[in-house]
């Protein structure tokens, strides 16, 4: 299931857009944290999605 409910080709462009967002690396990850604070929705709900 898909948080964004988006393609992956959305998905794959957010996670780059987070890392620049943040100052990461390309092959730097992003965590739940910095997903939820760069999305907008909660972490339990993001949390909930990577169980």
């Amino acid at each position: 299931m898909r948080i964004t409910g988006r393609s992956e080709r959305y998905g794959r462009k957010l996670l780059n857009d987070i890392k620049d967002h943040f100052g990461k690396k390309s092959y730097q990850f992003i965590t739940a944290e910095e997903f939820s604070e760069y999305s907008g929705i909660k972490k339990e709900t993001v949390m909930q999605y990577l169980e």
